[in-house]
């Protein structure tokens, strides 16, 4: 029996011919030996896949890159038995840029975030085992090519190669590799720098936040151009993110942000980062970092400004400004943050502590009463009590108010015979037994002999206690109410001269922020 064959046509032929070609060029590009240095480099496609092999322990294998485009290069070949790899990478000009050795004998080695522009690249692939002996098991080195837009640009490793990044956005990066193999330090970690150019004119507030990858106990910096460190936040632990809340801009100017994990180890090739990055317009409604020091305080023009603590160690200083003649009674009240026991300190001028308040505890409100101010410049300073503490998404809200003193109101200071505040027989003056430990003196001056009458009203949590000096300060006689919430009342027969009165808790750790007492001086 005869069989027909039907004849095919000529383009079918052609096309069944070239298939095995076209087939071959989809796949992984081989590795052409020798390819030991750049011009001898195998041609690889940006973006595409190698096949090669370590034919001896001191075998180097080079692959160029011709990249058409602006993209982040990421790359990673796959671990063989007996080789210990090395990747690295350079530019045009063989200058290296990145190496990475991050696992031993059998493992893969990653390199994210590579940073390209059109123009020609070379991958190294190399061993670091002088014993490894595999020449025919082959390894596949893996190459992508993305879009640049919102990624880490490698290499960004130092102040000088900071990455530009928009104020108000978001970048995505790497923990990795966790040691940088360049550096003349060999204990150098990786490290990720971005620059932050504020060209706008005026106040700004930079908000930073870094989100958690696991495995990374995160670090941010903030620097200026001159390399001089401004800000270190630390808050989280590994796992954890981080974040940087209402930083101080004056543009227009320049800022670097340092980004690498605490610990040398930590690291994560597979979890990204995002940097996220906004600059709002300052209104003078929150603090104004850095404000850890008298210098850089905050300016607190406005009734009420808020503020956080961070990172642990956290000092915020707030300017208050008296710029009249007149006398003014100073009232500070702070809220309190969940797990922190805060204090407040008031300076003078130079920075000299004139009061501090510590009266609550843990997760309570601090409150300054009745300080006297004149015309200059006060410092209001909030801080952890332990030093230990910090949280920038937990903020705290400081107010403040200057009230005019008027007669009949107490005076602070008033602590002590060198601040003793003037009374005159038949007047009274309404003060607070605040904060801890405080105690309040009173002088007058009697001008007929006479029995005198000195009483202070009852005021919750505090047993009073009134002692009675002479002009030579020698004690007269004193004596305390019953129980706290009682009146206290000492009566004396007395010559006429100068007297002094002091009046204070029995017990110092008692203090009452809220109720005031009244003290009257009268002769019967």
């Amino acid at each position: 029996m005869l069989t027909i064959i039907p004849s095919i046509p000529f383009h079918k032929k052609l096309i069944l011919c070239l298939a095995p070609l076209l087939i071959a060029a989809c796949g992984p590009t081989g590795e052409r030996e020798p390819n030991g240095n750049y011009q001898q480099a195998t041609e690889m496609k940006a973006g595409g896949k190698a096949v090669g092999t370590i034919s001896d322990p001191s075998d180097q294998d080079w692959y160029r890159l011709d990249v058409r485009r602006d993209g982040i290069l990421s790359a990673k070949i796959g671990g063989i038995r007996d080789v210990d790899f090395v990747l690295s990478f350079y530019d045009k000009d063989r200058r290296e840029l990145k190496r990475v050795d991050e696992t031993t004998v059998g493992g893969d080695e990653e390199m994210p975030d590579l940073g390209v522009s059109p123009g020609v690249y070379f991958l190294v692939v190399s061993n670091k085992n002088p014993t490894a002996n595999n020449p025919t098991q082959e390894y596949t080195l893996v190459t992508t090519l993305e879009s640049p837009k919102g990624r880490e640009r490698e290499p960004n490793d130092s102040a000088l190669a900071a990455q530009p990044i928009d104020p108000d956005g978001t970048v995505r990066g790497h923990y990795w590799p966790t040691r940088n193999l360049l550096s003349d330090d060999p204990n150098a970690v990786e490290e990720d720098w971005y620059s932050v150019d504020v060209q706008k004119d005026g106040l700004f507030l930079l908000n930073v936040d870094v989100s958690e990858v696991p495995k990374v106990d995160p670090v941010l910096e903030v620097y200026d151009t001159n390399g001089y460190r401004l800000k270190t936040v630390d808050a989280g632990g590994v796992g954890e993110g981080e974040s940087l809340r209402s930083f101080g801009v004056r543009g227009p100017a320049k800022y670097l942000l340092r980004l690498r994990s605490k610990y040398p180890n930590g690291g994560n090739p597979d979890v990204p980062y995002d940097l996220m990055t906004e600059l709002l317009p300052y209104q003078g409604r929150t603090e104004f970092e850095p404000n850890d020091q008298r210098v850089d305080a905050t300016p607190f023009g406005q009734d009420e400004i808020d503020g956080t603590i961070a990172p642990a160690g956290d000092q915020d200083w707030y300017k208050v400004t008296v710029d009249t003649d007149a006398k003014f009674l100073l009232r500070a009240d702070l809220s309190g943050v969940p797990g922190m026991d805060l204090t407040l300190s008031l300076r003078d001028s130079l920075g000299n502590e004139l009061a501090g308040v510590d009266n609550a505890g843990r997760e309570q409100p601090e409150v300054l009463t009745g300080w006297g101010v004149t015309k200059g410049d006060y410092y209001l300073v909030v801080s952890e009590k332990t030093g230990r503490k910090a949280d920038s998404r937990q903020g705290y809200t400081l107010t403040k108010k200057l009230m005019p003193w008027q007669e009949g109101l107490e005076w602070e200071p008033n602590d002590s015979t060198a601040t003793v505040q003037a009374l005159n027989v038949g007047d009274s003056v309404d003060g607070y037994y605040a904060p801890k430990g405080d105690q309040d003196w009173y002088e007058f001056n009697l001008f007929q002999k006479g029995t005198v009458e000195i009483e202070a009203t009852g005021v919750l949590n505090v047993v009073p206690t009134l002692t009675l000096y002479d002009q030579e300060y020698n004690e007269v006689a004193s004596t305390a109410a019953a129980k706290a919430g009682d009146p206290v009342l000492l009566s004396r027969d007395l010559d006429r001269g100068t007297y002094d009165v002091r009046l204070a808790p029995s017990d110092p750790s008692q203090n009452n922020i809220r109720d005031k007492y009244s003290l009257r001086v009268r002769l019967k």
